[in-house]
């Protein structure tokens, strides 16, 4: 289910230069991603984010811009899952892209390691079941997995 809502940049939200902090960003993209992600599982899942793919800001915000995220679980692993959270800029009436990242997500138990996602999610989340800019998004997740998976392993 996807996750949207409205945030307003003010002044502590600014640079040096007049915009929008790319770590204040940065920071709502990760709650948000976790909130649309939490959406999708038990209270009792405990998630804690491992990566952030691909960031790029695209336009400067200036302070009294509202930025509307929206983010949907796009990928569901063993012990993880991942959430695609586009980020627009509402200017003259219509939504311009500004940013958009994957946000993947580790469940942990209560010694902190990785355990199993699946018993955690409200209902199941497979290929089969999406449409075809959704299942995009899931083979997307499955070649910045491996290209993760290169960098650290040996």
């Amino acid at each position: 289910m996807p996750s949207e809502s409205t945030l307003l940049v003010r002044p502590e939200h600014l640079n040096h230069h007049g915009y929008l902090f790319g770590g204040r960003l940065l920071e709502w993209l990760d709650e948000q991603a976790y909130i649309a992600a939490m959406a999708e599982c038990k209270a009792e899942a405990n998630l804690v984010t491992v990566a952030i793919d691909q960031v790029e800001f695209k336009v400067p915000v200036r302070q009294g811009s509202l930025l509307r995220f929206r983010s949907d679980v796009v990928h569901v692993g063993q012990t993880s899952l991942t959430v695609f959270t586009e980020v627009l800029l509402l200017r003259d009436g219509s939504p311009h892209v500004i940013f958009s990242a994957y946000v993947s997500f580790v469940c942990l138990d209560a010694l902190g390691r990785p355990r199993a996602i699946a018993p955690l999610l409200l209902s199941a989340l497979t290929p089969q079941a999406l449409s075809p800019a959704a299942l995009e998004r899931w083979q997307h997740v499955e070649k910045l997995r491996a290209l993760r998976h290169q960098r650290i392993t040996p």
